[in-house]
């Protein structure tokens, strides 16, 4: 049958014209198989990588790693004098003189949540300068560091104490000289060490001192002419404040001059002349010596010590914060309220980095009245027990306390639990250096006068010998005369 002109299956050519044949179209069913293959390839090739890399590594053929990221530096700890205390980077740490100094320097980890490394101590306080790779020179004299630590081991070893501590500083300028505490550690191997090895006790462990707060109430009843130097004070054996029954330990007459209520350490003395003050004006006094305050040191931690307020006080806390309870301070604050009296009445910030910014001074006693207390603590040291263990050839001036140590577990002072302190600068004259050493649980029969003044007095030759400093005078200072 022939073919319709208008039959679509077979379209006509022009008249003439010679046919070729037409491009033909894809279909669906071609389109998915072009896909497929394509989606194949796509699979096969990292597969392929793959199994060439595992050939490869199977033959022995090298794998090139990436270079490897090198440890942030860090700047070095050094003392004084140049001694490297600290140095390498982050991930080499190390402490060449191993636990001298260890509880100031501290020691550094791995990269904490807070972005530092440092983990303790100046390494800890001062980790933004030290990983900008900047060093950091402290004040610490590494002989005098090493002889503070070496003397304090031996007392402890001796006396059984549990703990100890002792601070020294340049009275003229506030620098830390040197900070000893026991127990300690080794910063190398810092992760076997003790939590109470690792604190700064001389910067961080709170406890009541005892009688060597007495001179600062001395100092304020002459400053404020409520005392004189030769007046009579009555001295009983026991007083009864409030209701609390205070007594003497040493033997003396019942009225003492100003200067040998000192010497004999008269608790019921005392109490007679903390009644000159109201409680507002005593506490002011304290705080102006820098009791219950911060420190305004920023290299290190410290604490400020308690003194609670006078609001609060009942007639027995104002005398037993008068003889050194009730009150708790440091032993770095202690020392820093003493040098006010070797500095002639001006407080001194102490400072632990060289170049480390501090307050100005500012006066808080009186020349004449700082000179007096002053001399007053020598006359102390040269006529009572502690004759013998002064510093040979150098006046020393200086202060004992003992101490009860209350027992936040048991809510109680437990029998035999008790803090040493002696706390003293030299030469008595134009004081240089100024030194607390405390000791705490000792065993029974230790005692300030003959465990704690001992110590201050090893440490103390040693200075004399490392700084060459020029032997005292013969004569007592006026007040013993």
């Amino acid at each position: 049958m022939a073919l319709n002109a208008s039959d679509p299956r077979r379209p006509l050519a022009p008249s003439g014209a010679t046919r070729t044949s037409a491009p033909r179209a894809t279909g669906p069913s071609e389109l998915r198989l072009a896909r497929r293959g394509l989606l194949l390839v796509l699979i096969a090739l990292p597969l392929l990588a793959a199994l060439s890399g595992f050939a490869m590594q199977q033959h022995g053929a090298p794998i090139w790693p990436s270079a490897p990221a090198e440890a942030p530096e860090r700047g070095r700890i050094l003392a004084a004098d140049g001694t490297i205390l600290a140095d390498g980077d982050v991930a080499h740490r190390r402490y060449p003189q191993g636990s001298l100094a260890a509880q100031v320097v501290g020691f550094s980890g791995r990269l904490q949540p807070d972005g530092r490394y440092g983990l303790e101590g100046i390494e800890y306080a001062l980790d933004a300068r030290l990983a900008a790779g900047r060093d950091v020179t402290l004040t610490l004299d590494p002989v005098l560091q090493s002889a503070a630590e070496r003397h304090l081991q031996a007392s402890i070893d001796d006396s059984g104490a549990e703990n100890g501590s002792v601070v020294m500083l340049e009275a003229d300028t506030g620098r830390i000289l040197a900070t000893a505490s026991y127990p300690t550690y080794d910063p190398n191997a810092f992760q076997g060490a003790s939590r109470e090895a690792i604190g700064n006790q001389a910067f961080l462990r709170q406890y009541e001192p005892g009688s060597v707060m007495k001179p600062f109430v001395v100092a304020a009843l002459l400053q404020s002419d409520r005392a004189t130097l030769d007046e009579p004070i009555d001295a009983p054996p026991t007083l009864r404040v409030g209701s609390k029954t205070f007594r003497d330990v040493a033997t003396h007459p019942d009225r003492l001059p100003l200067r040998d209520v000192l010497r004999y350490s008269s608790n019921t003395a005392m109490l007679n002349l903390t009644e000159r003050f109201e409680p507002q004006e005593l506490h002011a006094w304290l705080r102006h010596y820098g009791f219950g305050q911060s420190l305004p040191l920023r290299s290190a931690y410290t604490r400020p010590g308690t003194l609670n307020p006078w609001q609060n006080w009942v007639p027995q806390d104002q005398a037993s914060v008068t003889i050194g309870q009730s009150v708790a301070t440091t032993p770095l604050q202690l020392a820093a309220a003493y040098a006010i009296l070797a500095t002639d009445g001006v407080y001194v910030p102490p400072r632990l980095v060289e170049d480390e910014a501090t307050p100005d001074p500012h006066r808080v006693l009186s020349t004449d009245v700082a000179r007096e207390v002053r001399s007053m603590l020598r006359y102390t040291v040269e006529r009572s027990g502690l004759r013998d263990t002064a510093i040979p050839g150098v006046a020393v001036a200086g202060k004992t306390g003992t101490a009860d140590i209350y027992d936040p577990a048991q809510g109680t002072y437990p029998d035999g639990w008790y803090s040493l302190t002696f706390a003293g600068m030299f030469p008595a004259d134009d004081p240089e250096v100024v030194m607390v050493v405390m000791l705490q649980k000792p065993d029974a029969g230790a005692s300030s006068t003959y465990t704690a003044a001992p110590l201050f007095r090893a440490i103390g030759s040693e200075v004399v010998a490392h700084w060459g400093v020029a032997p005292a005078p013969a004569p007592l200072a006026e007040a013993a005369r």
